[in-house]
């Protein structure tokens, strides 16, 4: 079995990953902002494309209506 940690090292512990954390977010938030339009163009041609293919498909279709 593994011995109990003491207080210091266990604040200690806690510290480095609140650090490595904080350092992580402020890292992603920075390059969402720098790619946010490039993946927003992407959803809006993802999005406009099932769109026309699902108005296309339902125009060509032998079923009904709306």
């Amino acid at each position: 079995m593994e011995p109990p940690k003491g207080l210091i090292t266990r604040i200690l512990e806690l510290a480095f990953m609140l650090a490595l954390s904080a350092y992580l977010i402020r890292t992603a938030a920075y390059w969402i902002q720098e790619v946010w339009p490039i993946l927003l163009t992407i959803a809006i041609i993802v999005t406009v494309t099932i769109i026309g293919i699902r108005i296309w498909r339902h125009r060509h279709d032998d079923l009904g209506k709306w």
